[in-house]
């Protein structure tokens, strides 16, 4: 049995290896990965799932329920560790030490700390509870809680096994594209690598006007591909039109999204497909790891790997804690929702969208595809600015479920909160926050540099610097 404790828990440890037998105790904190992770309170949780991928243990005890996320998702989409079984020791949930505190602002990690502990404790095979009055909370909350256990526990896991199989349905790839000649090789030639059949590819052209794109949407028309491929000519609308077009002339039962400038992993279709079919969820979210440059991504020590957490609840109204493009969608569920919306947030709108309606979600732990940041991009050039256009449109989808004299609170609640946070960023110590931005500047101007060389580090810098001072 594996302990894994963290440096707010570390009393636990000893007190569960007494209780029970061949007990491993591993500091959370100290365990070290190649990748940073996004949202950061994942980054334990990612390197607990990473450690236990590599060790066969029976059972994994997490003294930090929101350390559990990354394994409890891997166990319910059927994608890894099947054998061991997550059990969640409920020792201080942070949402009930919120609400004892009652403090006047939580910062997003604090709520996404809070959010991830109640998924995991959610999808975990068991809770420990040695506090009764934690335990009376817990099942207050009406939260879907699993079996209770008693130490000393059992060392026979309950195994997860793959769903039935049953035939592997179509699955449509619908890729937007405009005038974007550089990278959409890389795109297909990644898809053409795809472990999964049966696929069609459907490249959504929205509006190229210029000789270089229509030249090269013809010759893959005219090259042979291991799928069905159709180039979709559509009249300029935007991405979501693009994206639109292109489900509805989809002829699988199952549509996938993924951007021109992006590169699919391998096995990332088998494995969303697989996702979805073992944990019974609607829609299954792919995880992605971001790279720099206009050619082939390959690994580097620090990229980042960012976790989506499909069901943020309340902090889905202020951060796409939900996912991106690439989520695996029944083409139903996208009939019934009327598609994307032109929103400068169309991926987080649409899977928020969606939740509301009552789909359940889930994703892998780790990435299925390569995330490319350029400085064209509109979602690298300045993410906070797009998400701030973006949550207006959030509110009034919140707004949808509440009584017509209510309908303004999830707009004044996002703008508070927003004033919340601009306050408490003021606040920190100017040592602390310079610090935080020099690293972040650091680490930014090494990636271009590598990649773009030392032009583009002037260009970031000044544009960095621009949306510091916009943001006072």
């Amino acid at each position: 049995m594996a302990v894994f404790v963290s440096d707010e828990t570390l009393e636990r440890g000893p007190t569960l290896a007494r209780e029970s037998v061949d007990v491993t105790i591993v500091h959370a904190d100290e365990l070290q990965q190649d990748v940073e992770v996004a949202p950061p309170y994942l980054t334990r949780s990612y390197a607990c799932y990473r450690a236990l991928c590599e060790r066969d243990f029976a059972v994994a005890v997490f003294a930090h329920g929101g350390d559990a996320y990354c394994a409890a998702r891997a166990r319910e989409t059927g994608t890894g560790l099947s054998a061991t079984r997550v059990v969640v020791d409920c020792v201080a949930p942070t949402l009930r030490t919120v609400e004892v505190e009652r403090r006047p602002f939580l910062s997003k990690n604090l709520l996404g700390t809070a959010v991830a502990e109640r998924l995991a404790l959610e999808l975990a095979d068991g809770y420990l509870c040695a506090d009764p009055k934690i335990d009376e909370w817990l099942r207050a909350t009406r939260w879907r809680l699993p079996p209770r256990v008693e130490l000393p526990l059992e060392s026979g896991a309950t195994r997860r096994d793959d769903a039935a199989p049953r035939d592997r349905p179509l699955v449509s790839i619908v890729v937007p594209y405009r005038e974007r000649t550089r990278y959409l090789p890389y795109c297909l030639d990644g898809l053409a690598r795809q472990t999964y059949s049966p696929l069609e590819v459907i490249v959504a052209d929205d509006g190229s006007t210029s000789a270089a794109a229509r030249a090269q949407l013809e010759e893959i028309e005219d090259r042979t591909w291991p799928w069905p491929l159709r180039v979709l000519r559509l009249p300029g609308g935007g991405p979501h039109a693009a994206r639109n077009g292109g489900w509805q002339a989809a002829n699988g039962e199952l549509v996938t999204f993924i951007d021109d400038d992006d590169v699919p992993f391998d096995d990332m279709t088998a494995t969303l497909w697989r996702a979805r079919e073992n944990s019974g969820a609607d829609v299954a979210v792919g995880g992605v790891r971001f790279f720099r440059g206009d050619g082939l991504p390959g690994p580097r020590r620090g990229d980042v790997v960012r976790i989506p957490l499909c069901d943020p609840h309340e902090l889905g109204l202020i951060s796409n804690q939900y996912g991106g493009p690439v989520a695996l969608w029944p083409r139903t569920l996208l009939a019934t929702l009327a598609g994307f919306r032109s929103s400068p947030v169309e991926d987080w709108l649409l899977l928020a969208r969606a939740s509301v309606h009552g789909a359940r979600m889930t994703a892998p732990p780790d990435p299925v595809y390569w995330y490319r940041q350029t400085a064209a991009g509109r979602h690298s050039s300045d993410p906070a600015k797009m998400r701030d256009d973006g949550v207006p449109q959030l509110a009034d989808m919140f707004a949808e479920r509440l009584p017509d004299d209510l309908r303004l609170l999830p707009l004044l609640a996002a703008g508070a909160y927003a004033e919340l946070e601009r306050r408490a960023r003021a606040n920190r110590p100017r040592t602390r926050a310079l610090h935080s931005r020099l690293r972040l500047l650091a680490r930014r101007s090494r990636e271009v540099q590598a990649d773009e060389g030392a032009p583009a580090v002037a260009r970031d810098a000044l544009r960095f610097l621009g949306r510091t001072i916009a943001r006072r």
